[in-house]
């Protein structure tokens, strides 16, 4: 399985929209109301002009199967990552869980540490923090994931 993340772009709102619309994504999301279009494309535009904020397409050979969002607060990195429904349950997610470090370091992005925050009832997300090599620590509405990454000015 050879994954590259891939900085988004214009082009891929579209796509986006039709991930954060899903049905599992939305029961795993903090907010688990349905985003309307022009929610999405306002948001995006946002991110996209952003300093503070990455977002990457996971790609399999050609084909895009997720995407993973690093919004930077301080010295953290607060993760957002999403797997499209036909390609969950491939290791996908712990891919770009374990790649986004290296990514990070790469691009210069100046963080101390990644934090991910996820759900007590999605197990998928905790099996795929878990298995990328971030320690946890047990908060009241969810589990915090953390790895160190350590990059500085």
């Amino acid at each position: 399985m050879t994954i590259k993340l891939v900085p988004v772009k214009e082009e891929h709102c579209d796509l986006l929209f039709s991930w954060v619309n899903d049905e599992m994504v939305r029961k795993n999301s903090f907010n688990t109301e349905p985003i309307t279009y022009q929610e999405h494309t306002r948001w995006f535009k946002n991110k996209l002009n952003s300093d503070r904020s990455f977002i990457f397409i996971c790609y399999v050979g050609e084909r895009p199967v997720g995407q993973i969002r690093v919004d930077v607060d301080n010295n953290t990195g607060l993760i957002n990552y999403s797997v499209a429904r036909e390609y969950r349950g491939h290791g996908y997610g712990t891919g770009v869980l374990k790649m986004i470090t290296g990514v990070i370091k790469n691009r210069g992005i100046k963080i101390d540490r990644l934090v991910g925050r996820v759900k007590y009832d999605n197990i998928a997300s905790q099996k795929a923090f878990q298995k990328a090599g971030y320690n946890c620590i047990k908060k009241r509405d969810y589990i915090e994931y953390y790895k160190e990454v350590n990059i500085k000015s």
